[in-house]
């Protein structure tokens, strides 16, 4: 009876651990604007949920870009070939949530911008409100800080066309929702009256292959990028817990670290989150513990979504 009772608290001493190492995965969660799925829906949950209010920007994290020269590649040829043709060409970056679609996105607008290839690059963060309205005003924000608060739409797209007249745009419209075709056909026909120059274009970011459909210029353009190695996923997760500064680390943890960089299953949002919580027990500690770090590997189980359930502590064994 004596050793069941120690075995007990034994294992309710390593929830009580394990819990707080999932807590604090989704404190970093919770930053990057990840929200956790209910138990009840663990079995149809098949992906990130997100704060559908989010807001990005155009600009680059030094740790962002890791194993997407390609992807960028690709898409910048399918941009070129395009906008030769056609006054408004679109490409989307579709795939699942926390694949890095945001991050190809930056550094194709950072390629445009350090590249002339537009007179204007412009970035709109749409998520969940995908009004034409609000879209085009916050464009001609970017171009012209004094016109910001302008909600009548002819307004808007009076100087729009007075400021982008005999000008190209390079537009990014990230993290769309919408799916209802009626919504963008409205939305690119403003946007073609803005320009009729040749050689504007469109790359959209999007979880949904269908909306992806919907909005590119020609069927197959559309662009989805691969998950990265487990070596890419250890690059993030490592350049995160030495905060970028490429500090030396135990080799307890290299050997561990690699081990958990195998359970991000290719997502670089995911290898951050981790580098992120490692980063900050490092600062409390001055070290990360080796049985944090197995507890993270033992029981953080990876799936195609971020699920991190409490496990009870009041469980008897």
């Amino acid at each position: 009876m004596a050793v069941e009772l120690l075995l007990t608290f034994a294992m309710q001493e390593t929830l009580t651990r394990i819990n707080e190492a999932l807590d604090e995965i989704q404190e970093d969660a919770a930053v990057l604007s990840l929200v956790s799925t209910s138990p009840q829906h663990e079995d149809r949950a098949q992906e990130v949920c997100w704060d559908l209010d989010r807001e990005t920007d155009s600009f680059l994290d030094s740790l962002e870009v890791v194993g997407r020269d390609d992807d960028v590649s690709i898409v910048m040829e399918k941009l070129t070939s395009l906008i030769k043709q056609h006054i408004l060409s679109v490409v989307p970056i579709v795939g699942m949530a926390g694949l890095g679609k945001t991050t190809v996105a930056k550094k194709v607008c950072e390629v445009v911008r350090e590249g002339k290839q537009f007179d204007v690059a412009l970035w709109v963060c749409v998520s969940n409100d995908f009004n034409k309205v609000k879209i085009l005003g916050a464009m001609l924000q970017i171009i012209d800080k004094t016109t910001g608060g302008l909600t009548n739409l002819d307004a808007i797209l009076q100087n729009l066309k007075k400021k982008l007249e005999n000008k190209t745009f390079f537009l990014v419209l990230d993290d769309v929702w919408n799916d209802d075709h009626g919504k963008w056909d409205d939305l690119k026909e403003q946007l073609l009256k803005i320009s009729s120059k040749n050689g504007n274009a469109v790359v959209v970011t999007t979880r949904k292959t269908e909306i992806a459909g919907m909005m590119e210029t020609f069927a197959g353009i559309q662009h989805q990028p691969g998950k990265l190695s487990d070596d890419e996923c250890w690059s993030i997760i490592k350049q995160k817990v030495s905060g970028g500064g490429g500090a030396t680390l135990a080799v307890d943890f290299e050997s561990i670290g690699k081990d958990i960089a195998k359970k991000c299953g290719g997502l670089p949002l995911l290898a951050k989150v981790l580098g992120g919580t490692l980063h900050r027990k490092e600062k409390q500690e001055n070290h990360v513990q080796v049985p944090f770090l197995f507890d993270i590997l033992l029981h953080f189980t990876v799936q195609p979504l971020f699920f991190f359930p409490r496990l009870p502590t009041n469980w008897l064994f």
